[in-house]
């Protein structure tokens, strides 16, 4: 069985191919989102730390894991390599290139929140597009300066945000996009002129905000991705990920001296 760590864009292309292949899987989420189970796909949710994590894997005889999770679920991600690590069972990240990086002064690059924190100039009004989990984090900023943050528009995150007691009159409830003027019209009217997002590449419209930053004379702070663990091989498309899934299928339980992995 593959146990399929998604929740994202690539995580629905993965559970498309995995059906079209007919490839038996489990699609795993943090929270619960709508799935279709089918003969060929199962359904499970909520997070795993490493104990359970590796009595799920060995209890439903996971031989391949994909991780084609959020980018930035570093917890998840370290969780997933040291217990795959252990059991020796192969991991394929699918993930999301990187775009190059846009040279300018409004356009920063930073490596964490503290960092990022200490690039926010006093009396600026705050754009986070980090997601509904950065609230807490960044709640030193938001409880003296005015800041909204885009959430996705679902009860889970609406929780997470008043378990912070963020005003909801500030949230902006939806998804990023590729279409600037939408991302233009939300900086103008709420008047930021700093905006904080991550390096999500092309599936979270990178290119998009820094444009839309650009020309509303906003800054922009981008926090870079994180390393992805050693011991993932790594794809960046369908056809990478169907070629290495042939490779590893047959063996199912890899050993330190297959020679295949590691």
């Amino acid at each position: 069985m593959i146990l399929v760590f998604g929740g994202t864009t690539e995580g629905n292309k993965v559970a498309k191919l995995l059906q079209g292949k007919t490839m038996p899987f489990v699609y795993s989420t943090k929270t619960n989102i709508p799935f279709k189970e089918n003969k060929i796909a199962s359904y499970r949710n909520g997070a795993l730390n490493n104990i359970q994590l590796k009595e799920y894997l060995l209890k439903n005889k996971i031989h391949t894991i994909i991780n084609a999770s959020h980018p930035f679920a570093e917890i998840l991600h370290n969780t997933i390599a040291e217990v795959a690590e252990e059991l020796q069972i192969p991991v394929i990240r699918f993930g999301r290139k990187l775009l190059s990086k846009t040279i300018h002064p409004s356009v920063i690059y930073v490596d964490s929140y503290e960092n990022a924190l200490e690039q926010f100039e006093e009396k600026s009004t705050l754009l986070a597009l980090t997601g509904v989990q950065s609230i807490k984090r960044l709640k030193p900023w938001w409880k003296n300066n005015l800041s909204y943050f885009r959430i996705l528009d679902r009860s889970e995150s609406l929780a997470i945000a008043r378990e912070s007691n963020f005003p909801e009159e500030q949230l902006i409830l939806g998804l990023p996009s590729s279409n600037l003027e939408k991302e233009i019209e939300i900086i103008q009217q709420k008047k930021t002129t700093l905006i904080l997002t991550k390096e999500t590449g092309n599936s979270g419209f990178l290119n998009t905000k820094i444009e839309a930053a650009l020309k509303t004379d906003s800054k922009i702070i981008i926090i870079t991705q994180p390393k992805t663990p050693a011991y993932f091989k790594q794809v960046f498309n369908e056809t990478e990920l169907h070629h290495l899934l042939i490779k590893i299928q047959p063996l199912e339980l890899l050993t330190k001296n297959s020679g295949l992995w590691g």
